[in-house]
């Protein structure tokens, strides 16, 4: 039986390919960092994407945290690993409070290291 933590990243992934995403890793790991998705988006940036998730509706949708320095080693990591060239790199968080067993409330923070406008 799937996890609600798999069923929930499910969703993220469909999500994220219904928004125009080409989701290239799924669960990316490098020593004690990972990231649940690495995606190209409709303008070939590469987006590094990481999910967080709750099942308590009275706590909301999950506090976004970011941490710019497991970010850019994850991202460093990647791109030496990768025959990537130069290409602009982005953090994104998605949000999900499970509501039920197949819905799901979901925020995108697009470019989640830049201060909110």
């Amino acid at each position: 039986m799937e996890t609600t933590n798999a069923r929930a990243k499910r969703g993220a992934r469909r999500y994220l390919e219904l928004k125009g995403y080409e989701v290239l890793e799924d669960g990316w790991c490098h020593g004690h960092d990972s990231i649940d998705f690495v995606a190209e988006d409709e303008d070939g940036t590469l987006v590094f994407i990481d999910c967080q998730l709750s099942e308590d509706a009275g706590a909301g949708i999950p506090e976004e945290k970011p941490d710019r320095k497991a970010f850019e080693r994850i991202a460093a990591a990647y791109l030496a690993a990768s025959d990537t060239e130069s290409v602009e790199v982005r953090y994104d968080i998605v949000g999900m409070l499970l509501i039920g067993d197949s819905r799901a409330l979901l925020r995108h923070h697009i470019n989640a290291l830049s201060p909110l406008g």
